[in-house]
């Protein structure tokens, strides 16, 4: 037996971008009205994802980022916070 919390549908605009730095990332990003506005991140190579918003890639917030999508190279973190901050919506 299971209880109902929510089950919704919704229109959702879904980026599919690949990029070489010094490490290749292939990500989906996905804009939905749940999450407070927040996009939900996906890499794509990992199958990781990560709910986020340009606040979350802030420099003391990084150590979250590098744990949620399993990283363990600061450079690597960087290279992908970058990336997000003139690519998320928001």
């Amino acid at each position: 037996m299971y209880i109902n919390m929510y089950d919704d549908q919704e229109e959702t605009i879904t980026r599919f971008v690949g990029f070489v730095g010094n490490h290749r990332w292939d990500l989906a990003i996905t804009q939905t009205k749940q999450f407070y506005g927040k996009s939900i991140v996906t890499n794509i190579q990992s199958g990781r994802s990560a709910i986020l918003d340009k606040e979350d890639l802030e420099e003391d917030k990084l150590h979250i980022l590098a744990a949620q999508f399993g990283l363990t190279d600061q450079e690597e973190t960087e290279e992908l916070a970058e990336f997000l901050l003139g690519n998320l919506p928001k």
